[in-house]
C-alpha cells in the first residue's frame, strides 16, 4: 500500500463523473462481491473507523434492498454516495484497465512532459511585484531547486504573488519548504495537525524546512491566488499564509479536497481512500468546505484585478 502527502487526480476524476467508467452493468454475484470487497478494504484503511462502520451499514443495507443491481456505471454511483456520506471529495472507486498485450514497436526516445518542477511562470510586473505561477505541488530536488531560482529572481520585489488557482495540489512537502522562505519565525508549522489511519494521537502535519540558501521575503507581503480548482495541498498553503495573517488569498472558495488518501486494488477495482484528517490548531477543517478567501475577484482578469489591489494596499 503506498501511501501519498495529497492526490493530483482531483481535476481528473473527483469532481466530476469519470466517462470512462464502465457502462456495462455487473451481474448479481458481481456487485455483491465489489461491495464486499470494497467494505473489506474501506474498514482496513480509512482514518475514521467509526465513520467506516456507518458508511458499511449503508452499503450493505442499499445492497440488501437491491438497490445497486443492475446499476451502469456502479463505480461512479458509489463514488458519488461516498462523497455525499463523508463530504470527502477524495473518495473514488474505478475500474483496472486490462494489461494491454498487443506489441508495438517505438522508435526513437519516448516524449517525456517536462513539468519544469511544478512551476510554469516567473515574472516582474510594473517593476515591483513578483508573480509566481504554480501549476502542480511537487517535492523533489528539481523543485526546489527551481522555487530557489524563481524566488532568486524575484529578490528585491516590493510584494510577491502566488498563483495556485489552477493547481490540484500535488506533495505537500514543496508547500513547507516554499513557507520556510516566507516566515521569518516556525510557529506557523504548529497550525496544522494531523492523524492518521490507527493513530491516537495529532501531529504536526506540515514537513519543517528550516533551512535553505534560497532568499528570504519575511517581511514582504504575499498574495495568494486561488480557485475552484485549487486542491489538496495547494489549499493547505493557502489555509497557512490565511490563518496566519502572513497575506491575503484573493480568488474563489477553494476545492475542499484535503484529507490525504491512498490507493488501494481489490479484484479488478482500484480506490482512493483517506488515510488522515488534517484540521487547524482549533479543529476546523477545510474537506467539503473549502478556503474561502479573504477577497473575492470578480472580473474576467483576476490577475490584473489582484495587481489593481496590491496598487491600493497599504
Amino acid at each position: 500500500m503506498k501511501f501519498y502527502f495529497t492526490i493530483n487526480i482531483l481535476l481528473l476524476s473527483f469532481l466530476q463523473v469519470n466517462a470512462q467508467s464502465a457502462t456495462d452493468t455487473l451481474s448479481r454475484k458481481e456487485t455483491d462481491s465489489l461491495i464486499s470487497n470494497y467494505c473489506r478494504v474501506l474498514n482496513q484503511t480509512y482514518f475514521d473507523k467509526a465513520l467506516s462502520k456507518e458508511i458499511t451499514a449503508v452499503l450493505e443495507k442499499k445492497l440488501k434492498a437491491g438497490e445497486f443491481y443492475g446499476v451502469s456505471r456502479i463505480t461512479n454511483r458509489l463514488s458519488l454516495l461516498l462523497r455525499n456520506i463523508t463530504r470527502d471529495k477524495h473518495f473514488y472507486i474505478g475500474i483496472n484497465k486490462p494489461s494491454d498485450t498487443t506489441h508495438s514497436v517505438q522508435t526513437g526516445e519516448p516524449e517525456v512532459e517536462n513539468k519544469n518542477g511544478g512551476f510554469s511562470e516567473a515574472k516582474i510586473i510594473d517593476k515591483n511585484i513578483g508573480y509566481i505561477k504554480w501549476n502542480e505541488f511537487i517535492a523533489d530536488e528539481e523543485s526546489f531547486q527551481k522555487i530557489i531560482a524563481a524566488l532568486q529572481f524575484l529578490k528585491g520585489c516590493r510584494y510577491l504573488i502566488f498563483d495556485i488557482s489552477e493547481c490540484p495540489g500535488g506533495d505537500g512537502r514543496i508547500g513547507g519548504f516554499v513557507d520556510s522562505h516566507l516566515f521569518e519565525d516556525n510557529d506557523y508549522q504548529n497550525l496544522l495537525r494531523k492523524k492518521c489511519t490507527d493513530e491516537t494521537e495529532w501531529h504536526q502535519s506540515e514537513v519543517p524546512y528550516n533551512y535553505s540558501n534560497g532568499p528570504k521575503f519575511y517581511n514582504t507581503p504575499v498574495f495568494v491566488m486561488v480557485s475552484k480548482h485549487t486542491g489538496s495541498a495547494a489549499e493547505y498553503f493557502a489555509l497557512t499564509i490565511k490563518e496566519t495573517k502572513r497575506g491575503i488569498v484573493l480568488g474563489d472558495t477553494t476545492a475542499g479536497a484535503g484529507n490525504p488518501v491512498t490507493m488501494v486494488t481489490f479484484r479488478n477495482y482500484f480506490a482512493y481512500i483517506p488515510i488522515c484528517q488534517i484540521v487547524t490548531e482549533d479543529g476546523k477543517s477545510i474537506e467539503g468546505k473549502g478556503v474561502i478567501p479573504d477577497v473575492l475577484l470578480k472580473t474576467d482578469n483576476w490577475l490584473k484585478e489582484t495587481i489593481d489591489y496590491i496598487k491600493n494596499y497599504r
